[in-house]
């Protein structure tokens, strides 16, 4: 290729950090309505596997103690392997007000909401950038003092060991 224009379009260069950074903070709502729904639990709750579906143990009975002290019996559908064995230990989260149960996942929520924080950090940056080169700014002052803070730290580091 010798061609000195891009093969994508400036409108794309200029929508895309747009996209990451919107993409980042809708990561980040997710997992934080994740935990929110975590957090209106009743708690975890240890409970037995009584019995085991036939639909190729797919489903579990499931006895445990809610949080108001009765001890229940519910049928769970699931994906995980090996849960599906009678006598087994499980950890069951119970919404009572929703008249809700599931198995514990455990912290499903941080993901979203760590890689969602990235996305978003690097949309803001990219934003900012693309925005200022849009309107014709020039880097190499920038650069020249991102390259002596870079010496600098290379040098602290260095003397560090």
């Amino acid at each position: 290729m010798t061609s000195s224009r891009s093969w994508l379009p400036e409108a794309a260069l200029l929508w895309l950090p747009l996209l990451v950074l919107a993409g980042g903070l809708a990561g980040v709502w997710a997992g934080v309505a994740m935990a929110v729904d975590v957090d209106r639990s009743a708690g975890l709750f240890p409970g037995r596997v009584v019995a085991t579906g036939f639909r190729e143990h797919r489903t579990v009975d499931v006895e445990y103690t809610g949080p108001d002290g009765v001890t229940r019996t519910e049928t769970f559908e699931h994906n995980k392997g090996g849960v599906g064995v009678p006598g087994r230990r499980v950890y069951i989260r119970v919404w009572p007000d929703e008249r809700r149960a599931e198995f514990d996942e455990g912290d499903k929520h941080t993901g979203p909401i760590v890689y969602g924080s990235i996305l978003t950090l690097l949309g803001a940056g990219a934003t900012v950038l693309v925005f200022r080169w849009h309107h014709g700014a020039r880097f190499e002052k920038s650069r020249a003092r991102f390259e002596r803070w870079w010496s600098s730290c290379w040098w602290w580091l260095s003397r560090w060991q």
